[in-house]
């Protein structure tokens, strides 16, 4: 699939293994990962890339700015829910110069569930000034739990801004006190706190396709309140 249009995208739906963004498109994805991609952005592309994985075993995605001047934005959730384990596979290879890809990552995990993320990025030697930034957050809803996350820099080049980060915490006790003390009940209390943090991560969507956005907002948290 080769898209040339801007414009915003659900390809959640499409089988094509490979997507392909041309040179000069600002353009928007959301994906759900049904099958295994491969994502090439051209010179002087735009991407931003959502993504809402739940229940599903592996998911695999692979990213390639082989172009100069592209531009990369990676924003997704991990919910794993009725004890099932979630596996994420990640890969992103930058071979051009003057590019950007910034990620970031927001896991929920429950008592008993596993996640395990595996990200790898790969910076080719002779490019220059190049930007990759990753950040991890772990939101932990129980009491036992289990997160892999295994972040690989493969860095060549000498000119190059690469960093990664992981944040865990638990919901804020000081924060649910707060909404309690405005009279809402401890469980929509925690609810209005888990769906701030989710939004967080699709708040782009809102000014993009608000209807899109609503209507996945409203799916993840009915699917957290069935827990």
């Amino acid at each position: 699939m080769i898209i040339k249009e801007n414009w915003f995208y659900d390809i959640s739906d499409i089988l094509d293994l490979e997507i392909v963004i041309s040179k000069w498109i600002t353009i928007w994805i959301y994906d759900s990962w049904n099958v295994n991609r491969k994502i090439f952005l051209e010179e002087n592309s735009f991407l931003d890339y959502f993504s809402f994985l739940e229940n599903n075993d592996n998911h695999k995605v692979e990213f390639f700015q082989n172009e100069n001047n592209s531009i990369l934005n990676v924003k997704y959730l991990l919910f794993s829910k009725n004890n099932k384990f979630i596996k994420s596979k990640i890969y992103s290879k930058i071979s051009s110069s003057y590019s950007k890809s910034d990620v970031k990552i927001l896991s929920l995990i429950w008592d008993n569930w596993n996640i395990d993320l595996d990200w790898i990025i790969e910076i080719d030697s002779w490019f220059e000034k190049i930007k990759w930034h990753l950040l991890e957050e772990n939101l932990f809803l129980g009491e036992t739990w289990k997160m892999k996350w295994i972040p690989t820099l493969l860095v060549r080049s000498d000119d190059v801004e690469a960093s990664h980060a992981c944040r865990i915490e638990k919901i804020s006790d000081k924060k649910l006190f707060y909404l309690k003390s405005r009279w809402i009940d401890n469980k929509n209390a925690y609810l209005l706190l888990l769906e701030a943090n989710i939004k967080s991560i699709f708040s782009c969507l809102s000014m993009i396709d608000n209807v899109f956005y609503e209507s996945l907002i409203n799916r993840i948290v009915n699917s957290i309140k069935e827990n």
